[in-house]
């Protein structure tokens, strides 16, 4: 093969990225990141390799970052990546670059495109209307025709993310959170972070434990459970998938729901099935 895709999506916008992106490049073959964790296979033969994911927490998901790090790229010549975001900037790009700098490779081009937010808890968080997902869309297919002549050509090439997508109307605050980037990787611990909760909608139908592509959830007497021993990837998948919208996140800090009032978001054009494929083998 000639390019290999390895991609991590939680509600679908990066798995829509990824099969676009498979259908204009020639001789691509995707491989879930998921599954590649499972399987413990971090060997590829491509001669390029790209990666398609969310931003999460500013920075890369942290199965994304677990599988770069493990990754037997040898084979590889030119290297690339897809941040897919919602309403912050991002900052994780020089992660993975810094993996192949060690391998004496480089992440030759980075990409980001705009898609509709799935993180409900978000203060400036909208659920998205048909015409916004539509108006995403249509500039998200543009920005991957030209990703296609950029990776067909392998070009030197990153986006330079001044598009004016902040954190804050306030500078100072805006300041403050790029200093906290660094850190963000000891906030999003995956052992720590157990706000995810179902409340009385729960009809135990099993979504949740379906989609969970940590399998962090289990149904225990018709009703999920958060395994602490698990790692969880906050991939948000339990929570938009739910169909009766029981699944909640609670903030210890500010003691009160984030999500109860707020609507869900899911790509038009991913199931729960397609999410959960990602961790079959």
């Amino acid at each position: 093969m000639s390019t290999v895709l390895y991609y991590f999506s939680g509600t679908g916008n990066s798995l829509f990225v990824a099969k676009e992106l498979q259908k204009l490049i020639p001789d691509t073959q995707l491989i879930p990141i998921v599954r590649s964790l499972k399987e413990n296979n971090f060997v590829t033969n491509a001669e390029s390799i790209g990666f398609v994911f969310p931003t999460h927490g500013l920075t890369i998901p942290i199965p994304v970052r677990t599988f770069v790090k493990k990754m037997d790229a040898s084979s590889g010549n030119y290297f690339f990546a897809v941040a897919t975001r919602g309403g912050t900037v991002f900052r994780g790009f020089p992660v993975i670059n810094d993996v192949l700098t060690r391998h004496e490779k480089k992440l030759n081009a980075s990409f980001i495109i705009n898609m509709a937010s799935n993180d409900p808890k978000l203060s400036f968080y909208n659920t998205a209307s048909k015409e916004d997902i539509d108006h995403l869309q249509k500039n998200a297919l543009i920005k991957l025709n030209e990703i296609k002549k950029i990776v067909d050509n392998k070009e030197d090439y990153h986006d330079d993310d001044k598009s004016g997508v902040t954190f804050s109307r306030n500078p100072m605050l805006n300041t403050f959170l790029e200093h906290l980037i660094p850190f963000m990787t000891h906030f999003l611990s995956p052992k720590t972070k157990k706000y995810f909760y179902s409340d009385s909608k729960c009809t135990g139908c099993g979504t949740c434990e379906k989609v969970c592509l940590s399998q962090k959830i289990k149904m225990r007497n018709k009703r999920p459970v958060w395994q602490k021993n698990i790692t969880c990837y906050l991939c948000y998948s339990c929570l938009n998938y739910c169909p009766s919208k029981a699944i909640q996140i609670y903030s210890k800090i500010w003691m009160k729901s984030y999500t109860k009032e707020k609507g869900r978001y899911l790509h038009p054009y991913a199931s729960g099935d397609d999410i959960a494929q990602q961790k079959k083998l």
